[in-house]
């Protein structure tokens, strides 16, 4: 899936439209008939103009008194039928398009909800959210469009009949004119169509440019990158600018272009007509129906000709589209599930693990664990490591590439993916808050929860006092666009919906990281609440976090290269003591006692006592 075109040899449009027939128009086949019905009707009324004037300029010929009556009314009943036919066809279109289209936005978020994560992260949300608005917006009018066209095609074949019984040289002769007049004006057209569309992908552009720069606006001034997003924007304005200028002049051609050629056309119709006429082969009231037969078609071959720019147009959002519909997820669903309130252990093993991204990326090589029920163990290791990779495996948002994941001795694969998911809660560095009341915020994810159990959950969370203090309390509405929670409030309704939830395994990506001192006391104490009896597995930067657990995983390049506790790796692994010295000063030596500091020599001592001082005080204190 991605915005870039497919390779491989161009799908014809046709092969496009017959899926969008089969797939989402045939179930509308019943009215799709009505459609098409209405479209003969209209036909037969358009044409049926040519061939009435004609009998009415005859009986005019031949002062017929009762043509004054008959004429007006003819006229009027097929302009009414005409009409009505043609009103109730785009109503009714209108009404299953938007129906068809409604359906294919809920069947792409479905798509989108269900995906493979490997799949869905290969494009970027405020593309994939296109699709549900520019790209099914396409669709819905490049089809309205196509059945236009169609029942302009009736309408033409229909009066190019009854043209022909009137005057079939008149009628080649006519058409050949009308090509003559038009047909430049049809090119114009198509390419002030193509102008119009480039300036609204320019238009896009634009605003895109503008949006980043202003969301930026922080970093940019504080980099000083003013002067380089003014350029690009320049950019972007002027090309917006030639390309107003170049579709207004084409839309100015027309009118004179249209004068210039209806006059030729005019001249060679008048001299026609002089040579019919007194050839004997055409009477005055032939004429009139024929001339009343090209007034019908002019339209519907004006709309013919952008016919195929229109298809295309659609075709290319309807690919766009079915690209999603097409991805297969390469994660099945399992079979065993629980007894209704049956808990997992929290029994995990990780037996020879192994995962590469689809591009081809190594983030695991051989990982083998063994996790105990109740059990907290950290996760620590350089950015890369593989930390966040591993974490995405148990929920079985990404599956194994090698070995297997157990839980309570059975191969999570053999889970139902909601089973699976149902036993594990999540607080991450990202606060995921929904639209909804702090309440229904708290509860989501977790069903059959009372009001007073969501309390419950927040006060263990610590997060009750700043609820109360909200203008509603729990009823608070939130909207995640606005922050109005700061990021501190927002984890600890993360807490809170993950202590509601109580799954027997809890992991926690970097919960404490980006908050004050303040907001990771709270939060701490919250966690420790938090997983309290159950698995937990705990990613973090900050080392303070984790020196308690009972087990430190120490990963490196996709592997784990040491496990331990806190003064056990202190002692034994290179790279946790030294990210343990980047966190509080290089006090410990790698292979060092932690007692075996390496404390101030005699020439810090003489120079700075103070700060000697102070140092070897903040080591005996640790």
């Amino acid at each position: 899936m991605s915005e870039t075109a497919p390779t491989g040899p161009p799908v014809p449009v046709y092969r496009t439209y017959l899926r969008f027939f089969r797939e989402w128009l045939r179930p509308h086949s019943v009215q799709f008939v009505l459609v098409a019905l209405l479209m003969v009707i209209v036909g037969i009324a358009g044409a049926g103009y040519a061939k009435f004037m004609q009998y009415a300029m005859s009986g005019l010929e031949t002062e017929g008194s009762n043509v004054v009556v008959w004429g007006p009314a003819g006229i009027i009943a097929l302009t009414v039928v005409k009409g009505l036919g043609d009103y109730s066809r785009k109503t009714l279109v209108n009404r299953i398009m938007s129906k068809i289209q409604s359906r294919m936005q809920s069947r792409l978020y479905q798509s989108l909800l269900y995906m493979d994560l490997s799949s869905l992260l290969a494009e970027s949300p405020a593309a994939l959210s296109v699709r549900f608005s520019a790209d099914l917006e396409v669709v819905r009018g490049s089809t309205g469009e196509v059945f236009g066209i169609a029942s302009g095609i009736l309408i033409i074949l229909s009066t190019i009949a009854v043209m022909v019984s009137i005057d079939w040289v008149m009628t080649v002769a006519l058409i050949g004119i009308f090509l003559f007049a038009f047909g430049p004006v049809g090119i114009v057209g198509t390419y002030v169509r193509n102008l119009a569309i480039s300036t609204q992908k320019e238009i896009g552009r634009m605003t895109s440019s503008v949006h980043e720069g202003l969301s930026g606006i922080r970093m940019i001034r504080t980099y000083g990158l003013e002067s380089r997003l003014q350029s690009s924007a320049d950019d972007s304005f002027g090309r917006l600018h030639r390309l107003r200028v170049s579709l207004e002049n084409w839309r100015l051609s027309v009118a004179p272009l249209i004068e210039i050629l209806g006059g030729l056309a005019v001249a060679a119709l008048l001299f026609l007509v002089s040579y019919r006429i007194q050839a004997g082969a055409l009477d005055l009231a032939g004429f009139v129906g024929l001339l009343t037969g090209i007034g019908v078609i002019t339209n519907p071959a004006q709309r013919l000709g952008l016919a195929y720019a229109v298809a295309k147009q659609g075709q290319a959002a309807l690919e766009r589209v079915f690209s999603i519909f097409d991805v297969q997820n390469t994660i099945k669903d399992g079979s065993v599930s629980f007894e209704p309130g049956e808990k997992a252990v929290g029994h995990i093993q990780f037996c020879d693990v192994g995962f590469v991204y689809p591009d081809g990326y190594v983030a695991l090589r051989d990982i083998s664990l063994e996790i105990e029920p109740g059990q907290t163990i950290a996760i620590v290791g350089r950015s890369g490591a593989g930390k966040s990779t591993l974490f995405n495996l148990i929920p079985r948002l990404f599956d194994v590439s090698d070995g297997t994941i157990e839980i309570d001795g059975r191969d999570i694969r053999e889970y139902t993916l909601a089973a699976l998911r149902e036993q594990i809660s999540v607080v991450s560095q990202e606060s995921v808050l929904l639209s909804g009341t702090i309440l229904e915020n708290i509860a989501f994810g977790s069903i059959g929860k009372s009001d007073d159990d969501c309390i419950g959950a927040a006060k263990a969370a610590n997060a009750h006092q700043f609820i109360r203090s909200l203008p509603n309390g729990y009823e608070t509405r939130i909207e995640p666009s606005r922050q109005a929670l700061s990021g501190g409030e927002r984890q600890r309704l993360s807490i809170a919906r993950a202590i509601l939830r109580e799954a027997p395994i809890l992991l926690l990506d970097e919960p404490t990281s980006a908050l004050d001192a303040e907001s990771e006391a709270l939060i701490k104490s919250a966690l420790a609440e938090l997983s309290r009896s159950r698995t937990t597995l705990v990613i973090a930067h900050r080392l303070t976090t984790i020196l308690d657990s009972d087990v430190i995983i120490v990963m490196d390049r996709g592997q784990v290269v040491d496990t331990g506790t806190h003064e056990e790796l202190l002692l034994k692994c290179d790279i946790y003591t030294n990210l343990f010295n980047l966190q509080f000063g290089p006090t410990i030596r790698p292979g060092r006692r932690p007692w075996q500091a390496v404390l101030p020599g005699p020439e810090e001592v003489s120079k700075e006592p103070k700060s000697a001082l102070r140092r070897l005080v903040k080591l005996v204190w640790r």
